[in-house]
């Protein structure tokens, strides 16, 4: 299945989507898909720090820690998800994992798209402060993008039709890091702080 037809699928159809992974990881279409997240993600960080500081050296270094951060997270989520899927009885191997991993990273291109539209739009138009509305907007499609792709929803089906592990299994893998990875999303946000 090219990425094309599979990146919908991805966004609407998570467990058809994931269900060749065991066979046949495309792992090209994974590491594209985790590019085009770290580019994005990594442009709002840059005009972020180009807005508040006024300095292009330093927000490039930016923008690239922020693109490493993101490569950095997708191999952090393989290791983890095939290793504990594995002592739990998973048959994938771990080009499975690096597979299902990295496209479960399409929602989350998506969400970095809307938070770079809700970033830009804060700056624009409230160029002294940032507007709490739009900042818990921002922080609500970062939980959304969570909850939908690393590591929710796509990555328990990932582990399901990837890693083979059970459903039970794989929710019981899946729940407790999201709410970890929830929990340091919004103790880094910017509403938290006075």
């Amino acid at each position: 299945m090219s990425l094309l037809r599979r990146f919908p699928l991805l966004l609407f159809q998570p467990d058809y989507a994931t269900s060749d992974l065991y066979d046949s990881p495309p792992l090209l279409d994974a590491f594209i898909v985790v590019a085009l997240y770290a580019v994005i993600s990594s442009v709002k960080s840059f005009i972020g720090v180009v807005v508040t500081t006024d300095n292009v050296r330093y927000a490039i270094f930016i923008f690239l820690a922020s693109c490493a951060l993101v490569f950095f997270t997708w191999i952090f989520l393989t290791l983890f998800f095939h290793f504990i899927a594995d002592f739990l009885g998973g048959t994938g191997e771990l080009h499975n994992a690096v597979a299902f991993v990295g496209l479960a990273a399409a929602p989350n291109v998506v969400v970095s798209v809307i938070s770079l539209i809700i970033g830009v739009a804060n700056i624009v138009l409230f160029p002294e402060e940032p507007d709490p509305l739009l900042s818990m907007a921002n922080l609500g499609t970062s939980i959304l993008g969570m909850m939908w792709g690393w590591p929710g929803m796509l990555c328990y089906f990932g582990l399901k039709n990837a890693e083979r592990v059970g459903s039970l299994k794989a929710l019981l893998i899946v729940v407790p890091v999201f709410f970890v990875f929830a929990m340091l999303e919004i103790s880094s946000s910017s509403l938290l702080k006075p």
